[in-house]
């Protein structure tokens, strides 16, 4: 019985291969007919683009005394009301490869080839990419990335705001009142006044509150200006001396709080990656919204500005597009199809504002060639597919 030899590559070609007799290379689609099972299987690669995107949410939480800000500070610039925003801090712009599934080979091997040349003509690694066939040579890989849409920073756990970032608004609200109460008592001819003190439990009002943090604001500063001009007259060292200047400081900078409000700053990253593909060329291709209120959103959702990408072709492949065209009638036979990259522009942009802009190299936009069917050793590029290094046997 006839021995099948057949092997499925599911991702580019990369490594070296040593072809030791004649074999022929397929490309094959949907309507290929299969002139035999005894073969190899493997596929070109193509660029995948992906697009990281951090940004920044910032929640702006009122400070309880701000209505006093200007009155008893003299502060202008205070945040006026609780408030949600969001900020594109970094776009980045990276490239990696997937198996392209318009670019997938059948290596049928020649009856010459003994059995073995076939145990030792390619070396695959566990995901089915070309390694080579010299011992101790192989180059280390690392899988491509899965690109999702996703959020690096943990949201934070409900918690009470007001109690955390303003600490200091938690002191005594209420104060003890002390009315003197006269009364006059007619006794025939005479009168007498008796004094009574009436004792009650008082609120304070916003305005009295923040006026007792303005005064202790105001002593905090005077407690270091007279700590660091020496006015106490005690020998402090130096380590506990900015100790103390710290805790003041700290202790002056909460209470400002109180006035001036307070804004915490989340991190937050996203990824969308986008196929390249020659009809979409000098296109700007919408990848997701920006909406300042929410964020990042989805397209279809109302609001927001579109941020687009947009990849154009730099043309140093038309040469070689140019002189295969022009080629004689291509062979029956021939050996590995490879890649010949495009070099693009990459261009990510908010409205009509570029936010990024990069160049790198996209295999899908560049040509596809194969070498001739005979013995020699090839080495390619993991990421385009093209050609590393040559050695005619």
């Amino acid at each position: 019985m006839k021995k099948i030899f057949l092997l499925l590559v599911t991702v580019q070609i990369f490594g070296i291969c040593t072809v030791f007799g004649q074999i022929n290379v397929l490309h094959i689609d949907n309507n290929a007919s299969p002139l035999s099972k005894e073969g190899i299987f493997y596929s070109l690669p193509r660029t995948v683009v992906k697009v990281d995107v951090r940004i920044d949410r910032v929640e702006n939480f009122r400070g309880p005394y701000a209505d006093f800000a200007l009155r008893f500070l003299g502060l202008k610039n205070v945040i006026s009301a609780n408030s949600i925003e969001y900020r594109i801090s970094e776009i980045s712009i990276t490239t990696y490869p997937e198996p392209d599934p318009e670019q997938y080979y059948f290596i049928e091997l020649g009856d010459k080839i003994s059995k073995g040349e076939k145990d030792g003509l390619l070396s695959l690694s566990d995901a089915g990419l070309i390694l080579g066939t010299i011992e101790g040579k192989d180059d280390s890989l690392t899988a491509p990335m899965r690109v999702r849409k996703t959020v690096e920073a943990a949201q934070e756990n409900d918690r009470d705001a007001f109690g955390e970032l303003f600490k200091y608004s938690a002191d005594a609200s209420i104060f003890e009142k002390v009315d003197t109460i006269i009364r006059k008592i007619n006794l025939d001819t005479m009168t007498v006044e008796r004094q009574y003190l009436k004792k009650t439990i008082v609120e304070k009002s916003p305005e009295q509150k923040a006026k007792e943090a303005a005064d202790f604001i105001s002593k905090i500063k005077d407690n270091r200006y007279t700590l660091i001009s020496g006015q106490q007259e005690v020998n402090y060292n130096k380590e506990t001396l900015e100790y103390m200047d710290l805790q003041l400081k700290t202790m002056e900078k909460e209470y400002m709080k109180l006035f001036t409000g307070v804004s915490v700053h989340k991190s937050m990253s996203f990824s969308y990656k986008y196929i390249p593909v020659p009809n979409q060329i000098n296109t700007e291709i919408p990848v997701f919204k920006f909406h300042k209120s929410k964020g990042l959103i989805d397209l279809d959702e109302p609001g927001g500005k579109v941020v687009t990408i947009r990849i154009q072709r730099v043309g140093n492949t038309n040469t070689v597009a140019s002189y295969l065209s022009k080629a004689e009638k291509e062979p029956k036979i021939h050996g590995f199809s490879y890649r010949i990259p495009e070099l693009a522009r990459v261009t990510v942009k908010l409205d009509e504002n570029v936010q990024e802009e990069t160049q790198c190299l996209v295999s899908q936009l560049g040509v596809v060639s194969w070498l001739p069917a005979g013995k020699w050793q090839v080495r390619f590029h993991k990421e385009t597919g093209g050609i590393k290094g040559l050695k005619i046997q």
